[in-house]
């Protein structure tokens, strides 16, 4: 009775991933020496992708965002200059005949009247609209940039995400490349001793499982390399390039001082400084309303000059915080009639006080309760930064605590790769299990380089989150 035909896997389909897989490894992961059939992909460090970073769309945005800021202040500290205007008029009165009751007639000549001037103005006190214009410029500059320091921190940590995420595909490229190796040597014997008897079709089929679960992985990893290249062009806004991912990670990250990342997240953050604004822009309205409530409208005016027009005058708002100077000149028929009278001063001031009204009592309860409420936005927003910061800090202690475990389990590893050669050499031992352990000592060496990345990265998060690196 002749055996039952051992189990076989579509030979065409393990050909064709088999093939895949190691020309991904391949191409990864070809050590120092090794030149393939045309040209060797150049070292793309991460220095060379970060030293692109300027160019990623939303640091483009948010510099475009601080340049409009600062064209802004610039605008508002011209503003505080003189203002200089002038002005002029001009009037016409045709001839005009009167018949009195006696008969008499009286004819009026017709007549030509103008004048031309020039006015200065200036936003002297510190309450003048120019002033608080230049306040409102400089806040809004200063966001801008927290912005744009924020979205470079934003950028750099998604191009590291990306970069080492395709390292440690690449790693995963080489080490299922191996493991595809290692189980179709396991398929074939297991086959072999299946012809002889030797092992049942379940074994068979639990091989080609393997088999199959390796082809998986490989595929996932090249997947996974893929998403991370195209991830990194997005990041930058532009086209990588051809090259491999040589960086790795720091073998050791160093905790920084959580004292001065608290401090500096509760003053620079963006979230903060975006709550100051605002309780800023706040207080200016409360301070307004202050002034509109106790100060009077009060205007005052000096002017030296002929009696009828024209000559200098000058004059100050109180509320407004404005002062303006001017000078006038007559021209046509009112300068002949203004030429015989002597220049003099006059001085004259005009105001108003609100003695009663509710609706600006409630205008001023209203900003007192805006102020009271940024302040509080402001306390929580420092309150979330530090929670952030000592949250990120946590994580990086944790994840450093996981590099030191990962790296004893490669020294365990490295053992057990010993031993299986001592047992090759003694004969207790076949060269399968030597390449399992070697196996799994690329899958320790694997999981290191994980945890020193999640390490790496958590770092960046937490000088993110602290504002951005000292």
């Amino acid at each position: 009775m002749k055996p039952p035909h051992p189990l076989r896997p579509p030979a065409r389909h393990l050909t064709l991933v088999t093939l895949v897989l190691w020309g991904a490894a391949q191409a990864q992961t070809a050590p120092a020496g090794q030149t393939a059939p045309d040209t060797v992909a150049p070292a793309l460090t991460l220095q060379d992708v970060l030293s692109r970073l300027e160019a990623a769309p939303s640091v483009s945005a948010a510099r475009l965002s601080v340049q409009t800021a600062q064209s802004t202040l610039s605008a508002a500290s011209t503003a505080l200059g003189l203002t200089v205007t002038v002005n002029g008029n001009a009037g016409y009165s045709g001839p005009l005949t009167a018949t009195a009751a006696d008969g008499t007639a009286t004819t009026t000549a017709s007549s030509l009247s103008g004048g031309a001037g020039v006015n200065v103005s200036l936003g002297l006190l510190p309450w003048s609209s120019n002033q608080s214009g230049l306040n409102s410029a400089v806040r809004g500059l200063a966001l801008a940039q927290a912005n744009l320091i924020s979205a470079q921190n934003a950028a750099r940590l998604n191009v590291a995400q990306q970069y080492f995420a395709a390292v440690l595909a690449t790693q995963d490229l080489d080490l299922t490349a191996r493991t595809l190796a290692l189980r179709q040597r396991q398929l074939a014997v297991t086959q072999t001793q299946r012809a002889s008897g030797n092992a049942t079709d379940g074994n068979v089929l639990s091989a080609q499982a393997a088999v199959q679960g390796a082809q998986g992985a490989g595929l996932q990893a090249a997947a996974s390399l893929d998403a991370a290249q195209r991830g990194l062009e997005a990041a930058l806004g532009g086209a990588v390039g051809p090259g491999t991912f040589s960086t790795r990670p720091a073998d050791t990250v160093a905790l920084p001082d959580i004292t001065a990342l608290v401090a500096q997240a509760r003053n620079g953050r963006s979230e903060v400084i975006q709550a100051r604004n605002t309780l800023a822009a706040a207080q200016d309205t409360l301070d307004t309303q202050r002034r509109q409530t106790t100060l009077p409208d009060l205007t005052a005016s000096v002017r030296y000059g002929p009696a009828g027009s024209g000559g200098v005058s000058t004059a100050l708002n109180l509320q407004q915080g404005t002062v303006s100077a001017g000078y006038s000149v007559p021209l046509g028929d009112s300068t002949a009639a203004g030429s015989g009278a002597g220049n003099r001063m006059s001085a004259s001031v005009s105001g108003s006080y609100v003695v009663y009204a509710p609706g600006q009592r409630a205008q001023l309860s209203a900003a007192e309760a805006n102020v009271t409420q940024a302040q509080l936005s402001l306390n929580v927003a420092q309150q979330n930064v530090e929670l952030d910061v000592r949250s990120r800090y946590s994580a990086l202690q944790t994840s450093m605590i996981t590099v030191q475990t990962r790296e004893t389990a490669l020294q365990v590893a490295q053992l057990a790769l010993q031993t299986a050669q001592t047992r090759l050499q003694a004969g207790t031992a076949t060269a399968d299990d030597v390449s399992a352990a070697e196996l799994d000592l690329a899958q320790a060496a694997r999981d290191l380089l994980a945890a020193r990345i999640t390490a790496q990265t958590t770092l960046i998060q937490l000088q993110n989150a602290a504002g951005g690196p000292q």
